[in-house]
C-alpha cells in the first residue's frame, strides 16, 4: 500500500495531539465522571469542541474518514486522561465504521444526517426481544444491556435473533439501528467493581418501527467474499471490513491508554515521594526504576499490536475487495486475539505498578487504585474472555490445514 499522504498524516497528528490536550480536564472529571455513570457534560463539550466523534465518518457525512489506526492513537489519548471515558467514547464512536460498511445509501444518509457527533452502541445482550414482521419494516420491542456509549447517543444498534428458517435452521441476528427519542437508557450502571463511568447502561425499546433500510442480516460466524454494500458507495477499505476483527479493537487502544495513564501516575509518585526508610526519592531507586521500565515496556508493545491490528484490519479487507482473498472468520479470530494479549499487557503493566506503589498510595479515591479496578474490568468480561474463545483460533486452523471437523 501506498504511503498516506502528507495531509492525512497532519491531520492525525493534529486530532491526537486534541485528545491529548483534553488530560488534564479528563483527569480533573474522573471522579465525577465515575459517580455521574458516564462522562460529564463538560467532558461531552469538551470532545464535541475538539471535534473528535467523526474519526471514522465519511466524508460526504462531514467526517474525516481516518483509518482505523488512527482511531485507536485518538483513543489511547482519550484513555490516558480517564479510562471509563475512553471506553464510552471508543465502544460508542466507532461503529460509524459499521455503519458505513453494511448499511445502503439512504440510510447512512438518514443516520449520518440525523445530527452532528455520531455516536451508537451495539449491544448482543438482549432479552424478550422481537421483531415482527410489518409492511416496510419490522415493529421492534426489547430490553438490551451492556450497551456502552448510550448517554448521549445518538442511535441504538441492537442484534435481534430471527425466526428459524423452514429446515430449523437459525437464521442470521437482524441489526436494527434506532435514532435518539425511540429508545430509552434504563437507569441501570455504575455498581460493579470498575469502569462505573463508561456509560454502559441498558437500553429498551417498545413497539417501534424500523424502516427496512435501517436494518441489515448480521452473521458473527460468517467471513466476507468480497466487498460490502459500503465500499462501492464509499470505495474505501476501511468500510469493508469483518466485525469480529474490529470489535474488540477500541477496547485494546482504551486498555494500553490506561497503562499509560497508570505509568504517568506512577511517575509522579516516584518523583515526588522518598523511598521508604531513606530520605532519596524513589526515582533514585532501582526498584521502583525497574518496575516503572517494565511497565513503559508493556504499554509500548500493547500501544504497537493495537495499532498494528488497525493497519491489519485496512489490509486484509483490501485483499478482500479486490478480490485477491475473503476476509476469513480465522483472520478475525487471530486478529482478535492479539486485541485481547493487548489488554493483557495492559493489566500486566498496571499489576507492576499498583504491587509496588505501596498501601498509602492505594487510597479508596486514588487514580491507581481506579485504573486497578478498570483494567480488572477490562480482562473479566465473560463473554469476551479470550482464554475461553482461544480454541476457536486452533479450530480454524486445524479445520483448513488438516480437515478435522468439530
Amino acid at each position: 500500500m501506498n504511503a498516506m499522504p502528507q495531509h492525512h498524516a497532519d491531520t492525525v497528528r493534529d486530532l491526537v495531539a486534541r485528545a491529548a490536550s483534553l488530560r488534564p480536564l479528563l483527569r480533573q472529571e474522573q471522579a465525577a465522571t465515575e459517580a455521574n455513570g458516564y462522562p460529564t457534560q463538560r467532558v461531552y463539550d469538551a470532545i464535541v469542541s475538539a471535534g473528535l466523534f467523526n474519526i471514522l465518518t465519511p466524508k460526504r457525512y462531514g467526517g474525516y474518514e481516518l483509518n482505523l489506526d488512527d482511531f485507536y492513537q485518538v483513543v489511547i489519548e482519550i484513555a490516558r486522561g480517564c479510562p471509563e471515558t475512553g471506553w464510552w467514547f471508543a465502544l460508542g464512536t466507532g461503529h460509524s465504521a459499521q455503519i458505513a460498511s453494511y448499511f445502503g445509501e439512504q440510510a447512512q444518509k438518514e443516520i449520518f444526517g440525523f445530527r452532528p457527533n455520531f455516536q451508537a452502541p451495539w449491544s448482543f445482550a438482549a432479552s424478550n426481544t422481537k421483531a415482527e414482521a410489518v409492511d416496510g419494516g419490522y415493529r421492534v420491542n426489547g430490553t438490551w444491556y451492556y450497551c456502552s456509549g448510550v448517554p448521549y447517543a445518538s442511535h441504538f444498534m441492537g442484534n435481534i435473533p430471527l425466526p428459524k428458517n423452514t429446515q430449523g435452521a437459525a437464521s442470521p441476528m437482524l441489526t436494527v439501528v434506532i435514532p435518539d427519542g425511540s429508545f430509552t437508557r434504563l437507569d441501570n450502571w455504575g455498581d460493579l467493581m470498575g469502569m462505573k463511568g463508561s456509560g454502559s447502561h441498558g437500553v429498551t425499546v417498545k413497539d417501534v418501527f424500523v424502516p427496512e433500510h435501517m436494518t441489515f442480516s448480521f452473521d458473527a460466524d460468517a467471513g466476507l467474499e468480497g466487498p460490502t454494500v459500503g465500499f462501492n458507495i464509499h470505495g474505501n477499505y476501511l468500510y469493508s471490513g469483518l466485525f469480529l476483527a474490529f470489535a474488540e479493537g477500541g477496547l485494546a487502544a482504551m486498555a494500553t491508554g490506561l497503562a499509560y495513564a497508570a505509568v504517568d501516575e506512577y511517575e509522579e509518585l516516584i518523583a515526588t515521594r522518598n523511598t521508604p526508610g531513606a530520605t532519596t526519592l524513589r526515582a533514585y531507586n532501582p526498584d521502583y526504576q525497574r518496575s516503572l521500565g517494565m511497565a513503559v515496556a508493556l504499554a509500548d508493545s500493547a500501544r504497537a499490536i493495537t495499532l498494528a491490528g488497525g493497519a491489519q484490519y485496512l489490509s486484509n479487507a483490501a485483499l478482500c475487495a479486490r478480490g485477491i482473498e475473503p476476509f476469513s472468520v480465522e483472520k478475525a479470530m487471530r486478529m482478535d486475539g492479539t486485541y485481547h494479549t493487548a489488554e493483557r499487557l495492559a493489566y500486566e503493566a498496571v499489576e507492576i505498578l499498583v504491587r509496588t506503589a505501596s498501601s498509602t498510595a492505594l487510597r479508596q479515591d486514588g487514580r491507581l487504585p481506579r485504573y486497578m479496578r478498570d483494567i480488572l474490568m477490562t480482562i473479566s468480561r465473560g463473554h469476551d474472555q479470550f482464554e475461553f474463545r482461544a480454541a476457536g483460533i486452533a479450530q480454524q486452523i486445524l479445520t483448513r490445514n488438516r480437515n478435522f471437523a468439530f
